[in-house]
């Protein structure tokens, strides 16, 4: 059985790919019938959240004008799960790594304890990113750092996608050819945080188009430190075996450092004992594109039923 989730995600992904120019009348199509232009002087270039947080876009970049169409809700799932999170779970450090255009990092309002780091490795970004930040009531407590999150420190050849800022990637070059390579540092997320994470809370999300077992390695100073740690990660099958994952392995590492849940259509499923031979099964599919909540020493599991409840 495919889906709805993954199979929504799967036809998304390779409209981008495969059809960047059909998929650039669609998004058009959409500013044209919200704004009735499609003149970029007279499109809005920052959008106001449901938190009333403000994140600001490029309006000629097709995911900022996604983001225009949706009012800033694209990833719907993360930001219920992200909002809920921090408010349940009052983290004291919160890393958002694949930044984007902040929709996560600048969703909602932090307490006055939390440090707040965001990573994006795409450089077309940061003055979007930084214009949001300076509107936040929190920005005091955001750092923003423009590097590739890995689990070793070097040059990395980087693909800025010129078509979806969202699918750049370091894992693979996409089929069409609005494309920039350039390069960029790579860090562990040990080595830039600079708190003491010992007892204290940790919230994550990392989404970086199939980096996300290199991503997780190169925190796991941090994880094994703190009290507790909640985290929510992208699983896209294709993307991390292009990047050099072996998937059996990575599920073995984040079931040795996590309860890991996995979104099955809206809801959840324990993945904590799950091979990748179950996941085939379970999605009815040997690509698997879908979301896990992974858990670390949170006390009641912080009702995922609750965190999790939204699409």
């Amino acid at each position: 059985m495919n889906t709805r989730a993954s199979a929504g995600k799967t036809f998304i992904l390779k409209m981008w790919e495969n059809y960047p120019r059909t998929w650039k009348f669609l998004i058009d199509l959409g500013i044209f019938l919200k704004y009735r232009t499609l003149n970029t002087s007279k499109i809005p270039k920052e959008i106001v959240l449901p938190s009333s947080n403000m994140i600001f876009i490029n309006s000629e970049e097709n995911r900022g004008r996604a983001l225009l169409i949706s009012n800033g809700m694209t990833q719907k799932r993360l930001a219920h799960f992200w909002m809920n999170a921090v408010n349940e779970y009052s983290p004291d450090l919160v890393i958002d790594v694949g930044v984007n255009y902040g929709e996560c990092i600048f969703s909602t309002n932090y307490p006055t304890h939390t440090q707040i780091y965001g990573i994006e490795a795409n450089r077309d970004l940061l003055t979007y990113i930084h214009q949001s930040r300076e509107v936040h009531r929190n920005k005091e407590q955001i750092k923003i750092f423009n590097v590739f999150a890995a689990d070793k420190e070097e040059e990395k050849t980087f693909y800025v996608d010129k078509h979806w800022s969202g699918t750049s990637s370091a894992a693979y070059r996409p089929a069409h050819d609005m494309i920039e390579q350039t390069t960029v540092n790579s860090v562990k997320i040990d080595s830039i945080v600079e708190e003491d994470v010992t007892n204290k809370t940790i919230l994550f999300k990392v989404d970086v188009e199939g980096y996300e077992a290199f991503v997780l390695k190169g925190m796991t100073e941090l994880i094994q430190k703190s009290a507790s740690a909640l985290g929510f990660i992208e699983f896209n099958s294709e993307y991390m075996e292009k990047s050099g994952v072996n998937l059996n392995d990575f599920l073995r590492f984040l079931q040795q450092h996590f309860t890991v849940y996995i979104y099955i259509k809206n809801g959840l499923v324990n993945g904590s004992q799950l091979t990748l031979s179950d996941l085939h099964k379970l999605f009815g599919s040997n690509y698997i594109h879908t979301d896990m909540i992974l858990v670390k020493n949170v006390i009641n599991q912080l009702d995922l039923l609750q965190l999790s409840s939204a699409s």
